[in-house]
């Protein structure tokens, strides 16, 4: 008998592996019955897979009289149980990292568009007047304290789930269909650039590509995802906007996933965009005008111009100082 048991888990192993993708039923436990499958496996299955249970009264009346025991109708309760308990632990959404704590961003909804025709009047038409979308406030409610935030996007499974207002996490599946966009700050308002608009050309609508800001995409599954900003971002107003298909049936693009990061924020660098510091490079003593800040590996890098020449130039937080004279001492500590 139990050589039996070890053969059917061999097979069902074999089966899992060749179907990923599968997600157990009602049915499949009635089918996993009548292919004469003993208990103990069907449980093993059911605790081991993904699954999608319906187990009101009438359903478990229903699997009774198809022969499924108790301890699998209790394994089958308890695993919807977990399901249902993780989906309200954590919804379809837009998400930061906090210390350990997701915080959900909430989308900002436009209050209204308008076009900048005077570039285009100047000059006949031939330029294109840029349409921008504004947002009511001069910050957004979304607060995020560090210039190095990390996101993350959690897509619904079931294609079912995600709240009507965030319908996005459902007909989305990556956070490639998303860019990430610093936004104009107003007195009143925030802008973000939706489009472009030519007596000549017609109307073109998308977000302008040298505004977008890349970043990095790390898969956890395959409905979540986390986010981390290519560059330290500045103390400022953002938002993710959704750039894929928009489904039929009364949706609109006419929303944006917002944040603030404030003057206050926790900052990882010695040193700030717009800074001037005194670099070494190729054994010499530059000023250096600071446009950039990395992190990679764990350590802060700069991208700058030199003040006379405007050269770019990379260099380690180690390898410059606020002023000359420390520079100096610096280099002449480590020498010795």
């Amino acid at each position: 008998m139990k050589k039996l048991i070890l053969l059917f888990i061999f097979l069902l192993a074999g089966y899992t592996i060749s179907n990923a993708q599968e997600v157990l039923t009602n049915q499949s436990v009635i089918d996993m019955l009548e292919i004469g499958l003993g208990e103990d496996v069907i449980i093993a299955k059911i605790t081991t897979s993904e699954c999608d249970f319906s187990i009101s009264i009438n359903d478990l009346k229903d699997l009774k009289e198809k022969g499924v025991s108790d301890n699998i109708i209790i394994a089958m309760v308890k695993q919807e149980k977990d399901n249902n308990e993780q989906s309200k632990t954590l919804l379809p959404g837009l998400y930061f990292n906090d210390n350990d704590s997701l915080i959900k961003i909430f989308p900002t909804t436009f209050s209204g568009t308008k076009t900048n025709t005077l570039g285009s009047a100047f000059s006949y038409g031939i330029a294109s007047a840029k349409i921008k979308s504004t947002m009511p406030g001069s910050s957004s409610k979304n607060i995020v304290n560090t210039v190095t935030p990390e996101f993350i996007f959690l897509f619904d499974k079931k294609q079912e789930n995600a709240p009507l207002s965030e319908w996005w996490f459902s007909v989305a599946s990556s956070p490639s269909q998303f860019v990430l966009v610093k936004l104009n700050k107003k007195e009143k308002s925030r802008e973000l650039g939706t489009g472009k608009v030519n007596v000549y050309a017609g109307s073109s609508m998308g977000i302008d590509e040298e505004s977008i800001i890349k970043f990095t995409i790390s898969k956890t599954n395959d409905f979540e995802f986390k986010v981390i900003p290519e560059d330290i971002l500045q103390p400022g107003e953002y938002c993710f906007f959704y750039q894929g298909v928009i489904p039929q049936g009364g949706y609109t693009n006419q929303s944006v996933f917002d944040f603030s990061i404030p003057m206050n924020c926790r900052y990882p660098s010695k040193f700030r965009h717009g800074q001037r510091v005194w670099v070494q490079i190729e054994g010499k003593i530059k000023n250096c005008n600071i446009i950039d800040i990395k992190i990679k590996d764990g350590e802060v890098h700069y991208e700058g111009e030199m003040t006379n020449s405007l050269k770019k130039v990379e260099w380690l937080e180690t390898d410059c100082a606020k002023s000359k004279k420390e520079l100096e001492e610096i280099s002449l500590n480590n020498n010795h």
